[in-house]
């Protein structure tokens, strides 16, 4: 795919590596829309810093564990730029907290933020790409829990686990016009909460030890974008953690 001029939407890309993501999609000459909840400055900021690249930039706010604000998010992309040719589902919830501290309404939110949106939203947007004679591409962020599940984050685990099958489903309904495919990140930024020590704790652990970084993860989003091959797989970005 000759990505200049070309259309992604990167849920959840107001910061973090969703931001990376937007940028470096910018930078290799695409438009780019993103979606966010509630970060409203941060997406202002990001949006200048797109279009400050000399790249078109959409902000919609969207929260994705309500599902009737995907499609309108959708509507929106097309309606701004007539086409969507990359879809990022990067949007996330990631809570903690103990197996028997999970309720369903907590269960609800984890599960229709990580898993019911990015169905939704690969919905809507697949039903675009399947008119456009150059399909489109679909990656959805995963992460270590769909290989080693987490004890503290028992309902974000069962909802990455899901958007992995939900890449596998997707990738063998949407051929051969649309690629799925997901990339799972390991430690690539340090959560803000998280102390330079525990940060650096995990490093041990790591067979490279070392940490990796965003744009880790951008240059395997642009390899996924280019690998006209590639369908139905996980990019591993972990530096050998889940080993």
């Amino acid at each position: 795919m000759e990505l200049k001029d070309k259309v992604i939407l990167v849920t959840g890309g107001a910061h973090r590596v969703g931001k990376e993501m937007a940028l470096s999609a910018a930078r290799w000459g695409m438009n780019v829309a993103f979606t966010y909840r509630a970060s409203a400055k941060p997406a202002e900021a990001t949006r200048a810093e797109i279009e400050a690249l000399g790249r078109q930039c959409l902000a919609i706010r969207c929260d994705q564990s309500k599902t009737e604000e995907i499609q309108p998010a959708v509507d929106a992309v097309i309606a701004r730029f007539g086409r969507i040719d990359v879809l990022v589902n990067s949007a996330s919830n990631y809570e903690q907290r103990d197996f028997f501290d999970v309720t369903p309404e907590g269960w609800d939110e984890v599960l229709n933020t990580n898993t019911r949106g990015p169905f939704f939203f690969t919905q809507a947007a697949a039903r675009h790409m399947l008119t456009q004679s150059d399909g489109g591409s679909i990656v959805n962020i995963v992460d270590e829990a769909v290989l080693k599940p987490s004890l503290a984050h028992p309902d974000h685990s069962v909802s990455k686990g899901a958007l992995w099958t939900l890449t596998r489903l997707s990738a063998l309904r949407l051929a051969p016009k649309i690629r799925v495919n997901a990339i799972m990140p390991g430690a690539v930024l340090q959560p803000p909460d998280w102390s330079d020590e525990r940060w650096n704790a995990l490093i041990p652990n790591i067979p490279l030890k070392k940490h990796g970084s965003p744009q880790d993860v951008c240059r395997a989003l642009e390899y996924l974008i280019h690998a006209e091959y590639v369908t139905g797989q996980m990019m591993v970005v972990e530096g050998g953690v889940t080993m």
